[in-house]
């Protein structure tokens, strides 16, 4: 059923800082990815569009027409322009500039409407909480999801009875905002034995997970204008954050050695953020020779570094170098979670600061919800002093060491060695290149979909700053599939991928070829 949208909150800023077109044609993406417009809504006419910005009809008329060009519009004659029917999720549109405003004006000047337009101008769709499929899914290769029924419930109940009937005390005052001592001793000797990181419990601050550290990080560091290096692609749950402050995001590439450390700016920054072990979402690890370089330039030019380890338990090949904060203690944040281990609906992460930095994160912490709820980090402390905690780690690297292999060896399976698979010795997840001549990653997915199975692609998956290559990137979460599972799902993908290759067009070769 067509839907009309005769109005849509677009706005327009006559500021200089992007041509109207190529405002309208961002706004009207945004609308399209997020889901705000469906397949067959029917746009505003250009007379209607026009009349409601007060721009020329050649600019309605060029971004509608770039749209189309871009395969999330159709026009159909005489009748006006549509959202069309398969809406390709990776952005066709060239990357937009951030905003920032001249360094010697303030936030506070500019007109609330512009403030607020300026704020949300450049936002990656977070992509944690993943939009339902058009199709069921049997399947799905979700990325950071633990497996759901690996998680020790019938431990934790043990564990949380008696918590519950002595908690009169803790339950009636506030926690502490740096998190409860007993916890932050144990991750202290945790981190001690496996990462070989000496930091005292004083400096573990116990956080709702890596989104409210990173929060916490960029609200005490970055200001109007301040300069912040991301990864590209790179974690888009971070890459929000400065745009939200009005800072410079300094997009840096990833290869096979992790960061690429000669494109590092020279200038001063602020913040650095970085995922050595496991770089997300590409699986990188980055080389110990980078990780020097990298604390070498942060040295230089005043930077803190952000160190997200958010699925570094999982090491199945070899031990991957030293983390980042053991080279430099004073000048890298360690962050670490329990997502993936547990589960991220308990919201429970840490965090490792410097000892110069550990108060001021702790009075902010104090200020935005007074710490984090107090009977999980309790039943969590008993875990890691009664050994549960890491037997249950052993269990998991085991069983997600069996899923990985197995969807390993399905994708060799469809695709020989013509493709590229990163992200395989550490992680919950693997990234697969697609190899020249294949399908795009839009067509294999949406193909995949139809048999069940939910493949993502990295727009769909947390990503910022998404390079063109991106388009034949696919990313897959093995964690919560067992192994019977991705066999049964690989096969599905063989033949969605066989439907694919034979609906290319000028393709004659057997769809099925392992080379």
């Amino acid at each position: 059923m067509q839907r009309h949208s005769f109005s849509l909150p677009i706005e327009i800023l006559r500021d200089g800082s992007a041509p109207y077109k190529r405002q309208i044609m961002r706004q009207v993406e945004h609308m399209i990815l997020s889901g705000r417009l469906q397949p067959d809504d029917r746009l505003p006419s250009i007379a209607c569009l026009v009349a409601m910005l007060g721009v020329s009809r050649n600019t309605v008329v060029g971004a509608y027409e770039g749209l189309t060009d871009a395969g999330l519009l159709r026009g159909e004659p005489g009748r006006g322009f549509y959202v069309a029917e398969a809406i390709p999720r990776a952005s066709s549109l060239p990357v937009a500039t951030p905003v920032t405003t001249p360094a010697n004006s303030r936030p506070d000047a500019l007109p609330r409407s512009s403030r607020s337009s300026q704020a949300g101008a450049g936002i990656f769709p977070p992509g944690v909480h993943a939009a339902p499929p058009r199709c069921p899914v049997t399947f799905d290769f979700k990325i950071g999801r633990p497996a759901p029924d690996a998680f020790p419930a019938r431990r934790w109940a043990m564990l949380s009875n008696p918590l519950l009937r002595q908690m009169r005390h803790a339950i009636s005052e506030y926690p502490s905002a740096e998190g409860l001592w007993g916890l932050r001793m144990q991750i202290a000797d945790y981190l001690a034995a496996t990462r070989a990181l000496a930091v005292d419990p004083t400096q573990i601050l116990i956080v709702a997970g890596v989104q409210e550290a990173l929060h916490l990080l960029a609200a005490h560091f970055v200001q109007h204008g301040d300069r912040v290096v991301v990864e590209s692609p790179g974690y888009a749950g971070f890459c929000n954050l400065p745009q939200l402050t009005h800072a410079v995001r300094i997009a840096v590439p990833v290869d096979a050695d992790g960061l690429c450390t000669p494109a590092l700016p020279d200038a001063p920054v602020q913040l650095a953020y970085t995922t050595p072990s496991h770089q997300y979402p590409l699986g990188y690890t980055m080389s110990l020779d980078r990780r020097r370089a990298l604390l070498d330039w942060a040295a230089d030019v005043g930077a803190c570094v952000i160190e997200d380890d958010y699925d570094g338990d999982f090491a199945y090949d070899s031990a991957p170098p030293p983390p980042l904060m053991a080279l430099d203690p004073a000048r890298v944040v360690y962050i670490g979670s329990f997502s993936k281990v547990l589960g991220p609906g308990l919201r429970l992460g840490f965090m490792a600061c410097p000892p110069w930095l550990t108060d001021a994160i702790a009075r902010r912490k104090a200020l935005l919800n007074h710490g984090c709820p107090w009977l999980e980090q309790a039943v969590l402390a008993r875990l890691f002093e009664y050994g549960d905690y890491s037997r249950h780690l052993y269990r998991l690297r085991r069983r997600y060491r069996e899923q990985r292999d197995a969807l390993l060896l399905g994708l060799r399976d469809i695709w020989g060695t013509r493709c590229q698979i990163s992200g395989t010795g550490t992680g919950m997840h693997v990234a697969l290149h697609l190899p020249a001549g294949e399908p795009n990653a839009t067509d294999i997915a949406n193909s995949a979909l139809a048999q069940g199975v939910r493949l993502y692609r990295m727009d769909e998956a947390a990503c910022g700053h998404i390079p063109a290559s991106g388009s034949r990137v696919l990313l897959l979460g093995y964690a919560s599939q067992n192994a019977t599972q991705i066999r049964e799902a690989m096969a599905r993908l063989r033949r969605a991928v066989d439907r694919c290759r034979s609906q290319q067009p000028g393709t004659n070769a057997p769809a099925s070829l392992a080379v």
